[in-house]
C-alpha cells in the first residue's frame, strides 16, 4: 500500500484520496456514516474519479467472489435430520429430550455446562455485534485491506493495480497539472496528447492515421532535448493507429517531443528518416 490512512475520512477526502477507500467500501469494512459520506462525495467529484472508484469496487467484489467460488454440490440426504438431532430438546425419533429439574420438581432455566457461571454466559449475538463495530477501528481497516490485497493477488489482480492508481493513463489524466492538446498530423489523422510533469509522463491517442505499407509498422520515439539519439517507445500497426491507439509514455523529463517513423515489422534500433509525425512535449 502506497500510503497510510489519515486520522479520519474527512481528511482523506479533503486530500482527494477517495480511491484509497474503494476496497474498504467494497468489503463493507466501514461504518454506515462513512459509507454515506463517501457516496455524497462521489456525487460531486469528477465523473472520471467516480468511475474509477466504481471499477475498483466492482473488481474487488468480483475477485473475492471468484476466489472463494466453489462448485455446487448436493447436501447429504440426512443433513436436516443431523442438524435437528443437535438442537436442544429434540431427538431423531421425535421424542423430547429430558429437561433438568430443580429441587421443587420444576424445569430448570439453565442449560449451562457443569461448572459454568450462568450469569456470565457470553451473549454470542452481542459478541458478533461488537466484532462488527470494531471493524471501523483503524487497525481493523488495515487488516481488511491486507486481506483484500491477498485475495486480489490470488484472483490474478496485483496489489499495485487495486490499492494504488490503476494505470499510468489515469494518473496522467487526474494529475493537477495535466495539459491536453489535439494535433492534426501531416501524415493524416489526429493525435490527442495529455502531459503531466507531476507524473513525468504523457498519453498519446492516435486516431485515423493512414496504415503503413505491408511489411511495415509505425514506431514512436522519445526525442531528447539535448540532441542525443532518440529512444524507442513502441511500434504500432495500421490497425492500432486507425482505431484509436493509446500509448503511455513514462520518464519524459529531458525529452522535447515524440516522433513517429515508418520501420520494418519488428521495429528498428534507430529511426529511419523521414519523420512522418512529431508531437511536441513542451508547454
Amino acid at each position: 500500500m502506497n500510503r497510510q490512512f489519515a486520522d479520519d475520512l474527512d481528511t482523506d477526502l479533503a486530500r482527494g484520496h477517495v480511491l484509497e477507500w474503494a476496497e474498504l467500501y467494497a468489503l463493507d469494512a466501514i461504518s454506515a456514516e462513512e459509507r454515506r459520506v463517501i457516496e455524497a462525495f462521489l456525487e460531486d467529484v469528477d465523473p472520471a474519479v467516480a468511475a474509477t472508484f466504481a471499477d475498483r469496487v466492482r473488481t474487488c467484489r468480483e475477485t473475492v467472489a471468484s476466489a472463494y467460488a466453489t462448485d455446487q454440490i448436493d447436501p447429504p440426504a440426512d443433513l436436516f435430520e443431523r442438524i435437528v438431532a443437535q438442537l436442544s430438546g429434540a431427538r431423531t425419533d421425535g421424542s423430547e429430550a429430558p429437561t433438568t429439574t430443580t429441587a421443587g420438581g420444576g424445569p430448570s432455566l439453565s442449560t449451562a455446562p457443569q461448572g459454568s457461571d450462568v450469569t456470565g454466559v457470553p451473549d454470542e449475538l452481542a459478541g458478533r455485534r461488537a466484532a462488527k463495530a470494531s471493524m471501523s477501528s483503524r487497525a481493523a481497516r488495515w487488516v481488511v485491506a491486507a486481506a483484500a490485497a491477498v485475495v486480489l493477488a490470488v484472483g490474478g489482480v496485483t496489489i499495485a493495480q487495486n490499492l494504488q492508481q490503476t494505470s499510468l493513463e489515469q494518473q496522467v489524466l487526474q494529475a493537477s497539472d495535466v495539459r491536453t492538446e489535439e494535433l492534426t498530423l501531416q501524415s493524416g489523422g489526429t493525435a490527442e496528447l495529455a502531459v503531466s510533469g507531476e507524473q513525468d509522463a504523457a498519453v498519446v491517442t492516435l486516431t485515423g492515421v493512414p496504415a503503413p505499407a505491408d511489411g511495415f509498422v509505425y514506431q514512436m520515439w522519445r526525442v531528447p532535448a539535448d540532441g542525443t539519439a532518440p529512444v524507442s517507445v513502441s511500434t504500432m500497426t495500421g490497425e492500432d493507429v486507425a482505431g484509436g491507439k493509446v500509448t503511455e509514455v513514462s520518464d519524459i523529463s529531458g525529452f522535447s517531443a515524440l516522433a513517429i517513423t515508418v520501420e520494418p515489422e519488428g521495429g528498428s534500433e534507430v529511426p529511419t528518416l523521414p519523420i512522418v509525425a512529431q508531437i511536441p512535449l513542451g508547454a
